[in-house]
């Protein structure tokens, strides 16, 4: 609640007329007379949608940062000790300063796209909005910042400026992706309605997040309730299955959804902290002193060398001539994810042949030799995971489903004794909303 009292105005109103990565950038010469109530202008649409787009980026590179840090995919080699805290495992810790400073942005980021959404439902229902893939794109942000939620929180707040909201509760946290797949739902609707080259890019983005909400959902089913390495950790619902087909039947080759980051007032904080400050290092980087060894790249299992996949995401990630060092895009949903998702459906069915196929199509992608009819489809799959989703938020689930620790996590850390711990409600919601306990 406190994140959204603190607003003033100006900032509010400027934040909706930002415009990022591939929607492109709105010149404003004062944007600091942009009033609120100017909002109400349906000549606004695209800009509230962009502006959506602007908070929920921002938003989501914040809670990466802490998220990763809790992963086997990053370790903390600075200063920081909060950043050692969650590097050991310690992950629950709501006074956690850099989970906290996380919490302001993906709340933003969630209000600022359900007002867009509110907004522009508005402009469409009295016939003023003029493109209505401006509302699907509200509906897309809305929905993914639901996602990047529920993977990265185990509970969650949506307030409303200084109205408190009530916490989703741990054991309700599925429906976050409920509300995601309504809201895409709504949003493919309007995205089929036209045949443009930003239709079918608004479909793409729209099929590809589907199939991985829904996919979510299935691994949250895994690693809920907390505390027990499921039997049988392989998720993929049919419907999951047939949503990734659908997805991967509009994309073309190594299709990727990035967000991009190159405003002058918003940045990627995972890469501020991997980049900037090293704070925290990728796989391969970092310091070599004594006690504090580099982690290596894991190797690929059929070639038996680092994985190209992991090598090559770290060597654009970490391009400081590219991007600078804070700058570097995330990617959201991919062809790449899509395969991935057929893959697992196909084991958790019973379909070990069907998994390797759609495994050696990913690893095709690259050049690399495919796996063997006869290797082990289960351990196939969780390598390919790990090396082709590096640094997109999807680590810590498939470690605790996997029974995967990392050396790191301290005996008696939460990572380590209780399996599907994630990020809590931090310390400044707690203080600020009397219905948190």
């Amino acid at each position: 609640m406190k994140t959204i009292q603190k607003f003033k105005v100006y900032a509010l109103s400027l934040l909706f007329l930002l415009m990022m990565g591939c929607e492109g950038l709105l010149d404003v010469n004062n944007p600091n007379n942009v009033l609120e109530e100017d909002l109400s202008n349906p000549k606004s649409a695209a800009n509230i949608a962009n502006g959506a787009l602007f908070t929920v980026a921002q938003g989501i590179g914040y809670v990466l940062a802490p998220y990763e840090a809790a992963t086997d995919e990053v370790r903390w080699i600075g200063s920081r000790d909060a950043w050692g805290q969650l590097d050991q495992g310690k992950i629950s810790d709501f006074n956690n300063e850099f989970t906290d400073a996380a919490w302001p942005f993906i709340s933003e980021g969630r209000w600022m796209a359900d007002r867009a959404v509110i907004l522009l439902e508005g402009f469409d229902a009295t016939g003023s909005l003029t493109n209505r893939l401006d509302l699907a794109r509200a509906y897309l942000y809305a929905a993914l910042v639901r996602v990047a939620i529920g993977d990265m929180f185990d509970d969650f707040v949506y307030s409303d400026k200084t109205v408190a909201g009530t916490p989703i509760g741990e054991t309700n946290m599925s429906s976050v992706y409920d509300q995601a797949t309504a809201l895409l739902a709504k949003a493919k609707t309007i995205a089929e309605s036209g045949t443009t080259a930003t239709h079918q890019e608004t479909r793409r983005r729209v099929m590809g997040l589907t199939a991985r909400a829904r996919h979510a959902k299935d691994i949250w089913s895994k690693v809920n309730p907390k505390g027990t390495v499921p039997s049988a950790p392989y998720a993929g619902s049919a419907q999951t299955v047939a949503d990734a087909q659908a997805a991967l039947a509009l994309m073309t080759g190594d299709y990727k959804w990035n967000l991009d980051y190159f405003s002058a007032l918003t940045f990627n904080e995972m890469a501020w902290e991997a980049v900037g400050r090293s704070e925290l290092a990728c796989l391969g980087k970092g310091s070599a002193l004594p006690g504090n060894p580099i982690d290596p790249i894991p190797n690929d299992p059929v070639s038996g060398t680092a994985d190209v996949r992991i090598t090559n995401i770290i060597n654009d990630f970490t391009s400081v001539p590219k991007y600078q060092d804070r700058y570097s895009p995330l990617t959201m949903t991919s062809a790449r994810e899509m395969h991935l998702i057929i893959a697992e459906g196909a084991l958790a069915a019973g379909n070990a042949l069907g998994c390797i196929t759609s495994l050696n199509t990913v690893r095709a992608m690259d050049n690399l030799a495919p796996y063997l009819v006869t290797d082990d489809a289960g351990t196939a799959l969780k390598h390919e995971r790990r090396a082709n989703l590096y640094l997109q938020g999807r680590r810590l689930a498939d470690m605790y489903r996997f029974g995967v620790q990392d050396t790191r996590w301290l005996p008696g850390s939460e990572a380590r004794t209780t399996a599907g711990v994630f990020l809590p409600i931090t310390i400044q919601e707690r203080r600020s909303n009397p219905n948190v306990q």
